[in-house]
């Protein structure tokens, strides 16, 4: 593959961040060349609370225990000194959370990389703190009638205000949009929404609504269905549409003739609990956010939570088709396009 010269332009101006965090790179080459664990990526689950009540989410009525502010700075030093070097924020919605804009900077003041996950209602309030972000992915379903059926009335129209209030703040934005039984078009929408507001647009099959890998993806949608909308989404790729799932992941999301891919790899064969993590707002040290189920679950309040990371057991479940996690598990095998489209090159 060649690439122009505003193609290397843009990869340069991406690797710059990269650079910055030359040592921690170096400290995971290290650990990845001789099989030993490293932090590189944990998601933080900071609250189940939500000012939303989507129709595929039931993590409002899960209600678990969170952690004080004291709490999750221990578990980001603990991490930071392992090694961590990008955090996820989600929830719930991470911003209903009152520290949030402390959790925040004390990331920032660790030289951390921070993301945040949210459904961009309470942006106007909380711009002191967006404006820290790296990242925020705000979830975005279709034109309004859709979007705000099955995620709140409004949802829509907060949602493009959360995008120009994040990119006026200099913040990278991106959208996700959870595939249910919508068709096409809505697709399309969302590519145009992204198109006009210059972001990128990824899209995810939903999962179970208590977020259980081993219960049926996308229940809603039919094989060929899933196999539909990849084909349409690799159409839109090539012509230049800013569609974020990269052409490796949305080659397996079409599998073979008609039958759409629901999970891509069992846990087995995922790099959770080996380079990336997820805290519960509990404190519990879980492979990822749908691996928070264990016989045992490791506290990090009482172990430690660098050391609970140290101790996870390689997950058992059936496995996904996350695309954030499918995506970080092609970028560890160095799989060449996945990692261009990282970097926004392709």
């Amino acid at each position: 593959m060649k690439l122009s010269m505003p193609d290397v332009r843009s990869l340069s101006r991406r690797a710059l961040p990269l650079a910055r965090q030359a040592v921690p790179l170096s400290r995971f080459a290290l650990a990845r060349a001789t099989g030993r664990k490293f932090p590189l990526m944990v998601t933080m689950s900071i609250t189940d609370k939500c000012n939303f009540r989507c129709e595929y989410c039931c993590l409002p009525q899960m209600n678990r225990e969170e952690m004080s502010t004291a709490d999750w700075h221990r578990a980001i030093d603990e991490l930071a000194d392992a090694g961590m070097m990008r955090v996820s924020l989600m929830g719930g919605e991470p911003l209903v959370r009152k520290d949030v804009g402390e959790l925040i900077d004390h990331l920032k003041a660790r030289h951390v990389n921070v993301a945040m996950n949210t459904n961009g209602w309470l942006f106007a309030q909380r711009m002191e703190h967006i404006a820290k972000l790296d990242l925020v992915c705000i979830t975005l379903d279709g034109p309004p009638e859709i979007n705000d059926a099955q995620r709140h009335p409004g949802a829509h129209d907060k949602v493009l205000e959360a995008i120009d209030l994040a990119q006026a703040a200099g913040v990278k934005v991106i959208t996700m949009t959870v595939m249910t039984k919508g068709g096409l078009d809505t697709i399309d929408y969302v590519l145009k929404v992204a198109r006009e507001k210059g972001t990128r647009a990824f899209f995810q099959v939903e999962h179970d609504s208590e977020g259980d890998p081993n219960k049926t993806i996308g229940p809603s949608i039919s094989d060929d269905g899933i196999a539909a909308v990849a084909r349409h989404l690799l159409r839109r790729k090539e012509e230049g549409w800013p569609v974020g799932p990269s052409r490796t992941f949305l080659k397996q999301l079409a599998g073979d003739g008609e039958h759409g891919a629901r999970r891509f790899y069992s846990c087995n064969d995922c790099f959770a609990s080996q380079y990336f993590l997820s805290i519960t707002p509990s404190g519990f040290v879980v492979p990822c956010p749908l691996t928070f189920r264990g016989e045992s679950p490791l506290d990090g309040r009482v172990l430690g939570f660098a050391k609970a990371f140290e101790m996870l057991a390689q997950p058992k479940d059936a496995g996904c088709g996350c695309n954030p996690t499918t995506e970080l598990n092609y970028l560890l095998h160095f799989r060449p396009e996945a990692v261009l489209n990282a970097f926004d090159v392709i």
